[in-house]
């Protein structure tokens, strides 16, 4: 009787490797995904700095000042600011201080619909534009893990404001210099569209990118297509607005 061949079986990532993998290692992290779609540790890490960023921006630049910021790196909203009385504009400015506030503590709901959002998108077009064989859980995952270097962002973002940034020039669009955007001091369409070019938007889009043709199974440059060709449509229609507005 022939002696049966066992073939071992190699041992998956854990969440920490995976996360650590994402940033060292991304293909391999990705390649587990294959194996299992668990995606709450870069929920976790995603919530935490979120809610890191939003205590530094409580306590070192305020909700109304934010508003402030808001509203002067924006000519659409100063006109329509304009043309209200002082009650009306003090209720305004009180009901956007709130917005940013209540969109702040409720960051995790929002994360999740919109990374939901994001994959139904990208696994639609990989999918049956690409051919890809992914399933929805796969691409949903991805994007958990690819946003991770927002992560990174927000918790840079509050260590700058910590160490004593200016709380006249923050802005959500520009919380940092990683974006050509963010040293054009003119507003309008040309800045909308190279404060797009975030650095950290760019990982992200590279991450997302290569894992979406990984579980795919796809060429890595068809992951590419899809995710950076939705990514620049966006964009456009984003500078389109500034231009009109």
């Amino acid at each position: 009787m022939a002696d049966e061949v066992v073939v071992p079986q190699t041992k998956g990532l854990s969440q920490v490797e995976r996360v650590v993998d994402t940033f060292l290692a991304p293909a391999k992290a990705f390649e587990d995904m294959v194996r299992s779609t668990s995606w709450w540790l870069p929920f976790v890490v995603g919530t935490l700095s979120s809610y890191l960023l939003t205590f530094a921006i409580a306590s070192k630049v305020g909700w109304s000042q934010l508003v402030d910021n808001t509203i002067l790196s924006s000519p659409s909203t100063q006109s329509k600011m304009a043309n209200l009385d002082p009650s009306q504009l003090a209720m305004q400015h009180k009901i956007m201080a709130y917005s940013f506030e209540g969109a702040f503590y409720a960051a995790p709901l929002i994360n999740i619909v919109s990374l939901l959002i994001i994959a139904v998108v990208i696994w639609a077009v990989i999918n049956f534009v690409f051919a890809g064989k992914s399933t929805f859980g796969q691409v949903f995952c991805v994007a958990n893990y690819a946003f991770l270097p927002a992560a990174i962002k927000a918790i840079i973002a509050a260590l700058v404001l910590f160490l004593g940034n200016s709380a006249e020039n923050f802005t959500l669009q520009n919380m940092l210099g990683t974006s050509p955007g963010y040293y054009i001091e003119d507003i309008g369409p040309l800045k909308t569209f190279l404060t797009s070019f975030d650095l950290f938007t760019i990982w992200t889009l590279v991450l997302m990118s290569l894992g979406l043709a990984i579980v795919a199974k796809t060429k890595r440059s068809s992951g590419f297509i899809a995710v950076v060709g939705l990514w620049f449509i966006t964009v456009l229609v984003s500078t389109g607005m500034a231009a009109i507005s």
